[in-house]
């Protein structure tokens, strides 16, 4: 059964599905969909929880589908399983499908996933998945409809709010849901009664802008040298690990250079970017071509290379700041030579 990410909360109420698959490309939003059936599964007395991280070359067989436990009073389980590629591969689709063939009465499984286009919607361990569940695609939320999502969640959290008020915050987040939720519910403690104005939206977010690791490498990858120092501040600021930063910013550049590689190879760049696992997002096609045109695969490979010397840095193996390194890299990557 497919369900839209608003109709999840009105059907886990009705019933508890043995499966629940939640794909799409906006975290925020794929998270808060986890919490609820979470939080249902809790309910009906699931007690044992184990998550599982789809990887490389995972190793389907170790999930147990089947309890092992002996006990007569053997709880309820979670399973839950993180797919951010979008694809289980032939194993998985294998090891899924066998899951649909008898799954077990004390056990529900719940699937993270990246996006899932549309042939592989069509595959037998999804339908299969989908006639036995729930599947639920949560699609992003783009410039031209986040005033209105803005909105919409501030009322929800009981907050006095016009369509302007808004359109503020999410001038002032610049895309990301996750600053703007953040700010919603700062604005929930501080207003008395819901009641707010302007002058205390703008005091409450004030040059609040937060960016993230791969927010960073979208400024970095589609040029927009100017941000990058801000952007980094603003990350080093907030205490946000360094190292959890290398982790985005080396998992970018990576796909950048498998890119590059192929473009070098021969082939065109349409071809290349539509080949890409996860997919690359359609606001982020342009990006990604300006990127490959700025450099060749030799440069980005020199870029993936000062990885490490930001990495010896941030674990204090020499005296340089890791992130002034990590600056230099960014800018050089954007585009300024010589940074």
């Amino acid at each position: 059964m497919r369900l839209k990410a608003e109709q999840l909360e009105s059907a886990l109420q009705q019933s508890l599905h043995p499966v629940y698959l939640v794909h799409g490309d906006e975290q925020l939003l794929i998270e808060e969909a986890a919490d609820k059936i979470r939080q249902r599964v809790r309910q009906a007395g699931a007690n044992d929880r184990e998550v599982w991280h789809v990887e490389g070359r995972f190793d389907w067989s170790q999930i147990k589908w089947q309890e092992q436990s002996l006990s007569l009073f053997a709880s309820q389980r979670l399973i839950e399983i993180r797919m951010p590629t979008g694809s289980p591969g032939k194993d998985g689709g294998e090891a899924l499908r066998q899951f649909t063939d008898n799954p077990p009465q004390d056990t529900t499984v719940l699937i993270i996933s990246g996006k899932i286009d549309n042939r592989s919607q069509k595959a037998k361990w999804f339908t299969e998945l989908d006639q036995l569940g729930a599947t639920i695609q949560i699609w992003p939320v783009d410039n031209t409809q986040l005033p209105r999502w803005i909105l919409q969640r501030m009322r929800e959290r009981g907050l006095q709010a016009d369509l302007t008020l808004a359109t503020l915050i999410a001038e002032r987040v610049e895309g990301n849901l996750f600053a703007a939720a953040q700010d919603i519910d700062k604005l929930s403690l501080l207003s008395l009664n819901g009641e707010l104005s302007e002058a205390m939206v703008l005091e409450a977010i004030a040059d609040n802008a937060r960016f993230d690791a791969f927010g960073l490498m979208d400024t970095v990858l589609s040029g927009q040298a100017v941000k990058i120092p801000r952007i980094i501040e603003r990350l080093r600021a907030e205490g946000i690990e360094i190292l959890a930063i290398l982790s985005a910013v080396g998992w970018s550049l990576r796909r950048v250079v498998d890119m590059s590689i192929q473009l070098q190879q021969g082939q065109s760049v349409e071809r290349v970017i539509a080949a890409q696992k996860p997919p690359v997002w359609d606001k982020h096609k342009v990006m990604i071509r300006d990127s490959l045109q700025r450099y060749d695969s030799q440069r980005w490979q020199q870029f993936l290379s000062q990885m490490a010397e930001i990495d010896q840095a941030a674990k204090g193996m020499t005296k340089s700041c890791p992130w002034q390194l990590l600056q230099r890299l960014c800018l050089q990557a954007a585009g300024i030579s010589r940074a």
